[in-house]
């Protein structure tokens, strides 16, 4: 990557983010790379599954060490088969199709992320740097090389107004629609619309590029939006609301469910320390977390031991689930079951 570094060098300064009064402007944010082409559980009545396996089916990928005590991406069968390792990178999601897989990398040193596409079988088919962290990337589900990065100037100390969110196309290294201000978040659709959740809680639907509409406004009393995951049909959505402390930390977060209008809003998750859904491809099932780790303050976070992250899966008809429901069961790369733990990175066939 020298030669992609040196052009780095000689574009920083036109190609950053800048921030100005009153917005935030993108100027040539891509730079070609010549590689080819405290809460917990309980509440009134909740449904929290009923333990034990998963019937569900597909890929999972992940990066969960505890498995086979190894880095890097990886996928497990839920029919059975060993996992396999794809990737040494951690911070890699697949194309909602499972054909590809993206990897998002951040150099501490120098301040900037390489952000590949890969096949499934491994070879990497394009790549670029961006000045600054890139944190998520969400790949279209519609065109290969269109994806939604979340950017910020550096990785550490991020304020929540200088996060950015953009829409991107590889194939024509153009920045195809940017969301300025705080928003909260943004997933594709299944026709390549862009449905978008700002931090006031308007749902807004849009072609990257084109204006967008909004559609809702959603709300959940005493809480504030922080993410959102569109279902494969494009029909519901998944949205994260957390409950602040006067810091900022975050006190409590679950999840909530609703049309992808926004209508019949309904509490998922009753765990208070669940910051993410991941939906199964057929949209019957939903996987999400339940992480100590997710609960902070300024002088700490909640649960102990913190790092001790779990995952759990269950009906996409299920509400206020809490620690109850089922975990996966997977087999690992010396053929034995056990059951699969944080991170989950995405969902296929």
């Amino acid at each position: 990557m020298s030669e992609s570094r040196a052009w780095r060098k000689v574009l920083q300064g036109r190609g950053r983010l800048r921030y100005l009064a009153g917005g935030v402007v993108v100027m040539a944010l891509l730079h070609l790379v010549s590689c080819g082409g405290g809460g917990g559980g309980g509440g009134d009545d909740p449904d929290n599954g009923s333990g034990g396996e998963v019937t569900a089916s597909g890929l999972l990928w992940h990066d969960y060490f505890g498995l086979d005590a190894v880095n890097g991406l990886q996928v497990s069968d839920l029919s059975g088969a060993k996992t396999v390792r794809l990737s040494e990178v951690e911070t890699a999601v697949p194309t909602p199709d499972g054909q590809h897989f993206i990897t998002y990398e951040y150099d501490l040193n120098d301040d900037f992320s390489t952000v590949s596409i890969y096949t499934r079988a491994g070879q990497r088919v394009d790549a670029a740097t961006f000045d600054g962290y890139v944190r998520r990337v969400r790949p279209s589900p519609v065109q290969l090389g269109r994806m939604i990065l979340t950017w910020s100037p550096s990785a550490g100390g991020v304020d929540s107004d200088q996060v950015v969110l953009i829409a991107i196309d590889f194939n024509g290294r153009v920045t195809l629609a940017t969301y300025p201000g705080v928003q909260a978040a943004a997933d594709w659709l299944p026709d390549g619309r862009v449905l978008h959740l700002g931090a006031d809680g308007r749902l807004r639907i849009g072609t990257p590029a084109l204006p967008d509409t909004a559609v809702a406004q959603l709300s959940v009393s005493g809480r504030t939006p922080a993410g959102l995951w569109v279902d494969p049909a494009g029909q519901r959505v998944i949205t994260r609301w957390n409950v602040l402390w006067e810091d900022g930390g975050v006190r409590s977060t679950d999840l909530w469910i609703s049309a992808a209008d926004g209508s019949g809003l309904e509490q998922l998750t009753d765990t208070g320390l669940t910051s993410y859904a991941v939906w199964s491809p057929d949209g019957a099932f939903f996987a999400f977390d339940m992480d100590p780790a997710n609960g902070c303050t300024s002088t700490g976070c909640s649960g102990t031991p913190i790092g001790g992250c779990d995952l759990y899966v269950a009906p996409s008809t299920s509400r206020r689930v809490g620690a109850g429901a089922a975990s996966f069961t997977v087999t690992d790369g010396d053929g034995r079951r056990e059951a699969l733990g944080c991170d989950l990175r995405g969902w296929t066939r």
